[in-house]
């Protein structure tokens, strides 16, 4: 029989409207104190439906991102410092047995916080984690936020690795492709950066509906249309999490037809391709503060 092990875990919880008092749980954050230490967490994205459920407006889901984000990058950097340090923020020892402990503490009484930390003995870290996922927020966000989300996730984090994110590739920023209609339409772009041309990137969906998919592909295809002539658009996803070839594939083909020069599918399980992408990127994009000034 394989040894059980001891973990704990906090639920993640957000709260919107002060005055409403709602509070919702957003993720799970496990932490393992054995002969490895690991630190396991899933938060849902900002486009979830359970966050716009309880957003009133754009600003609400832009808070709630800034949020989640920075507690994100905690998780994941504070694994580098024996202490926990973060640039100026130092929480917990990832390496103690408290961690989740401190983290609990230090989100006391904020608009994201931790539920005190429970404890549990596994023998399958992951399926443990998966229950508690399914039991707090639900499986379906589990399924969704595990496939859908990773695609943006895993992109960013491979842009924060090789230091582009914020300096050489803009991410999360609303461009109006009808100049006439500026200040009624507009459509997000996940990433974006500038080697003489635009270049915009645009995480891929898992289709999950007629109307889910009418959606994307009409946004993709309006952006595509307007944009500046010489501008490309890169389509990303990880074929290996595709949950229904056949009809990703026509949405994709469909799309590429319309310009095989200018529409790019980017499939970021070929890792050769994503460090060609990141080299393009550090030795021929603007800095984006040129951008901007420009």
């Amino acid at each position: 029989m394989e040894e059980r092990k001891e973990c704990w875990y906090s639920i993640v919880r957000y709260c919107a409207d002060d005055l409403a008092g709602e509070i919702v749980n957003v993720g799970v954050v496990m932490h393992s104190f054995n002969q490895t230490i690991e630190t396991k967490y899933l938060i849902l994205d900002e486009n979830s439906p359970k966050i716009k459920a309880i957003a009133n407006s754009n600003i609400d889901v832009a808070l709630y991102k800034s949020y989640k984000d920075k507690l994100e990058y905690y998780l994941k950097e504070s694994i580098h410092d024996l202490l926990g340090n973060v640039g100026e923020i130092g929480v917990g020892s990832p390496v103690a047995e408290d961690f989740l402990e401190k983290l609990y503490e230090y989100y006391k009484d904020q608009k994201l916080t931790l539920t005190r930390p429970s404890f549990s003995l596994t023998a399958d870290y992951e399926k443990l984690f998966n229950k508690v996922f399914e039991t707090y927020i639900g499986s379906k966000y589990l399924q969704v936020n595990d496939k859908h989300v990773s695609v943006k996730k895993y992109v960013r984090e491979v842009f924060e690795e090789h230091d582009l994110l914020g300096k050489k590739v803009m991410y999360d920023f609303p461009i109006s492709p009808i100049k006439d209609l500026e200040d009624l339409l507009k459509i997000n772009v996940d990433f974006g950066y500038k080697n003489g041309v635009w270049n915009y990137l645009q995480a891929v969906p898992q289709f999950s509906g007629p109307s889910k998919n009418t959606e994307w592909f009409a946004k993709m295809k309006l952006m595509f249309e307007n944009i500046e002539d010489d501008a490309r658009m890169h389509l990303l996803f990880k074929s290996s999490e595709i949950l229904d070839h056949r009809e990703f594939n026509e949405v994709l083909a469909y799309l590429t037809k319309m310009d095989k020069e200018r529409i790019v599918k980017l499939d970021l399980d070929e890792e050769s391709k994503v460090i060609e992408l990141c080299k393009t990127i550090e030795n021929d994009a603007h800095d984006i503060e040129e951008i901007l000034i420009s």
